[in-house]
């Protein structure tokens, strides 16, 4: 961050969402930020942004930076290059990955309809955007488009849920306080990958099993396991994919917990787990009915099984942000 705009009183800046910069791509022109009603420098043209830096400027609420007037045709062509490659990306997509990369260019997929319409705070809005960029992010990994691309061939509806927990558990997070990037990163993998192991379980059809069934209960074991064999995968979200299913009284599996012995993280994705699982299983008639359904019953029903602080926060967190 170096020189303030006082040094060129003839600079014209124009507001940009911070949510249009994108991650390590060089930057067309300068870009500022107003610190104590002063345009401040942040970027040069030509600098890039990576994820650890805009992400600190999300945990300091920069909600817009400035650009130069005179930049501001290259910003938007800029912003355009960034759409054309993941056209690019969709048309140059393996068969068996290309549904996954259109969702994700497109972010069309189910995982929208949980965010539709947060209430109207700047905060909630941006934490729920900031989740979406985060998660959009991992989806373009080729590690994450194998796995998830595999999923699919199992169960659509299981990538769906996958997606929507992978979200709900970031949102959750910053909203609780979750600041540090390798936190948010770890949340977002497990709850994509939280699932995966059910396309292992052997069974005659295995769509046909419920949680209730030994062989589907092993699938947090064999998930884990198949991550194992990923380099990328850190051990952390491994233990998220292994114990989401865990409770702190020692009535989940597939290990049978109890209390301390459940990772942190994964408690918070088991919350975000259950939530997705309440609203999919609702008949109510709408989004909003059936988003109230689902706190009422993890208020209810699970309080003694998961963590009563985190879930405490939570239930006041979705209540606030969407009902």
């Amino acid at each position: 961050m170096a020189e303030d705009s006082k040094r060129d009183p003839k600079l014209i800046f124009v507001t940009m969402p911070l949510l249009d910069l994108s991650a390590e791509r060089e930057f067309p022109g300068n870009v500022y930020l107003c610190l104590h009603h002063k345009m401040i420098r942040y970027r040069n043209k030509g600098d890039s942004l990576d994820l650890a830096a805009f992400n600190k400027l999300v945990y300091n609420h920069v909600r817009y930076v400035f650009i130069e007037d005179a930049d501001r045709a290259a910003f938007k062509a800029w912003v355009g290059e960034a759409e054309a490659s993941d056209a690019t990306e969709l048309s140059t997509a393996p068969p068996e990955a290309k549904e996954i990369v259109e969702a994700v260019a497109t972010q069309r997929r189910a995982m929208m309809d949980i965010f539709e319409s947060p209430k109207d705070d700047k905060a909630v809005k941006q934490a729920v955007e900031v989740s979406k960029k985060l998660v959009t992010e991992f989806l373009r990994k080729p590690f994450a488009v194998n796995n998830i691309s595999a999923l699919q061939k199992h169960s659509k509806g299981c990538v769906d849920h996958s997606v929507n927990v992978s979200v709900l558990s970031v949102f959750l997070g910053l909203r609780m306080g979750y600041t540090h990037q390798i936190i948010l990163e770890n949340l977002a993998l497990g709850g994509l990958f939280h699932d995966v192991g059910k396309m292992l379980v052997e069974a005659k059809d295995d769509s046909m099993l419920g949680d209730d069934d030994p062989a589907m209960q092993q699938h947090p074991k064999l998930g884990a396991e198949l991550l194992d064999k990923s380099r990328e995968i850190a051990n952390e979200v491994r233990m998220i994919v292994a114990q989401h299913h865990e409770f702190l009284d020692g009535s989940g599996f597939p290990a049978k917990l109890k209390g301390l012995a459940v990772y942190d993280l994964a408690r918070l994705v088991a919350i975000a787990n259950i939530y997705d699982n309440l609203i999919s299983q609702s008949n109510a008639p709408t989004l909003k009915e059936c988003q109230i359904e689902a706190v009422d019953r993890i208020e209810a029903d699970y309080a003694d099984k998961l963590d009563a602080k985190k879930l405490e926060k939570v239930v006041k967190i979705l209540r606030y942000s969407f009902l």
